[in-house]
């Protein structure tokens, strides 16, 4: 801040130096026959040490006592609102025409059409028109009632040192200390106000450093719209008020941008706070896209007001762009793609943020949202991202929409069991099955369903209504570890890859084969098995 201000007052110096020497000449004949020497005339005897009122009036087509005031007037005006009028491109041509009228009519600033000169019986002057003009826009400018102070920084008469007299070198210093303190007071206020809304909506995920980032650029702002509105009083001379007009213009959209852009983040943290609140993952998905969509309008309208300030023409701009626009489509068709596609995905909702899906290879769970693409973190733990425009067209499975979780998987027991145990043991599995709380009790298939190389297959085929992938595993261990329990209570001996040498006869070596329970002692253990397991479950 202390830079700035510094940078402020030394450029009041170099450049009141330079308007002192541009306009130095030693002699000037008063002549009105072209533009050109009208402008020269004018600038020459407006100066404070060749000030002549009496034929600066003559420069004007006054028609009443109130316009007598013109030639102070305009000064004035040109000074304050900072136009610029560059005498070596003024035409030198007596018999000008403009093109657009068709008359003997010069404009002596494009951004203000009514201030122009007139050939009126062969002598280059402003006419009426011009001078009812600038006395309505000294009016509006000074409306503040000024009079009093423009009266102090009137230059006609005073003594200048480097282009500037001693008053407008005392109003410069009094406005840079007074916008530095008013920048110190404003930190403090818009801190603590905007502290105090932060508190209020509770949002908790801000720094200091990010606070700071805020206030800044929001208090450099009013110090510029009060800079704007009272510069120019100090009535500097034309070049300077020039240079100095133009960066407030452009300084004012530019900072509004700055301070915009960055509350957008504050917006959109107090949204992610929202949406965390809430059990629909949709909001979750939105607040990215209205995120980011804020920042690209922000910047792209405040770099055309940027434009607009420094008087660049945006039309011929924007003419340019629908003329390129077939070009700039068919180069960027992969991001209108992938915008669209994005917008697709945001209307068709195939998936939201933390669904588990499954897309072109692609397995993992969906992470974030945005304009251009998606990304998913796979269970690897790393990154994709996928853009949208595939995702719009690609078949997606989305595991994350499940209503139940499938659960499929072959129980391989021993050849030598007998009939009635693997009925009791299929039995016994439904029970399972039925007593546990997050199976779906009425779709399961559980039979005997092959005959193997090495064993008898036993399908074993259940659904869960669980949330996630981890409340599945954990439905799956608890089931896998009943049914070792019932093997182990039924005395089932589970299958694997085995070849078995029979000899019928050796009659010193005892026989190896398993001895299994008849059938009432098997429907006994059984019982006992569901009487235990319904007791624990109590």
């Amino acid at each position: 801040m202390k830079k700035i201000f510094l940078a402020l007052f030394f450029s009041f110096l170099i450049i009141g130096v330079g308007q002192s020497q541009s306009l130095t000449e030693d002699t000037v004949m008063f002549d009105l026959s072209t533009p050109y020497q009208t402008i020269k005339s004018f600038n020459f005897y407006s100066q404070s040490a060749h000030f002549n009122p009496s034929l600066l009036k003559k420069c004007a087509e006054l028609i009443s006592n109130d316009s007598t005031d013109f030639p102070k007037k305009l000064i004035q005006l040109i000074k304050g609102e900072g136009i610029s009028i560059k005498l070596e491109e003024i035409s030198k041509n007596p018999d000008y025409i403009d093109s657009t009228s068709q008359l003997h009519i010069y404009k002596l600033n494009e951004n203000y059409p009514l201030l122009y000169l007139k050939r009126i019986n062969g002598i280059w002057i402003f006419p009426k028109e011009s001078v009812t003009n600038v006395l309505q826009l000294h009016d509006n400018l000074f409306s503040f009632g000024g009079n009093t102070l423009l009266d102090i920084m009137d230059s006609s008469h005073a003594n200048q040192y480097f282009g500037l007299t001693v008053n407008q070198y005392l109003a410069g210093l009094f406005f840079i200390f007074t916008a530095f303190v008013i920048h110190k007071l404003l930190s403090k206020l818009i801190g603590k106000f905007a502290q105090k809304i932060i508190n209020q909506l509770k949002v908790t995920t801000i720094s200091a450093e990010e606070m700071t980032s805020l206030i800044k650029p929001l208090s450099f702002l009013i110090i510029i719209l009060l800079l704007s509105f009272f510069f120019p009083i100090l009535q500097l001379p034309a070049t300077l008020s020039f240079y100095l007009a133009t960066s407030i213009r452009a300084a004012i959209p530019l900072l509004f941008t700055i301070t915009a852009f960055r509350l957008i983040k504050f917006i959109g943290l107090y949204l992610e706070m929202k949406a965390a609140q809430t059990k629909n993952t949709m909001d979750d998905q939105l607040v990215p896209i209205i995120r980011k969509s804020l920042r690209v309008f922000v910047v792209a309208f405040g770099t055309l007001a940027i434009l607009q300030s420094l008087n660049i023409s945006i039309l011929p701009l924007l003419t340019g762009l629908s003329i390129g626009g077939l070009a700039f489509a068919l180069a960027a068709q992969d991001t209108i793609k992938n915008f669209f596609g994005s917008v697709m995905i945001f209307i068709d909702k195939p998936f939201l943020i933390g669904h588990w899906i499954t897309t072109d290879g692609v397995d993992g769970t969906v992470e974030e949202v945005g304009l251009r693409s998606t990304r998913i973190r796979t269970f690897s733990n790393s990154l994709v991202t996928v853009p949208n425009g595939k995702l719009a067209d690609a078949t997606i499975n989305n595991h994350g929409l499940r209503v139940y979780r499938r659960f499929y998987t072959t129980l391989s027991i021993n050849y030598d069991t007998p009939p009635a145990l693997i009925e009791v043991f299929i039995d016994g599995l439904k029970e399972i099955v039925n007593r546990h709380p997050d199976t779906n009790r009425d779709h399961n298939n559980i039979f005997f369903n092959d005959m193997g190389a090495h064993s008898l297959n036993i399908m074993f085929y259940i659904f869960f209504e669980v949330p996630d992938w981890s409340q599945e595993l954990k439905a799956r261990h608890e089931i896998l570890l009943e049914i070792l329990k019932l093997g182990n209570a039924l005395k089932v001996n589970f299958a694997f890859p085995t070849q078995t040498l029979h000899i019928p006869e050796i009659p010193t070596t005892p026989s190896s084969d398993t001895k299994y329970p008849d059938d009432l002692q098997a429907k006994e253990n059984l019982t006992q098995f569901l009487s235990v397991k319904k007791l624990k479950d109590q």
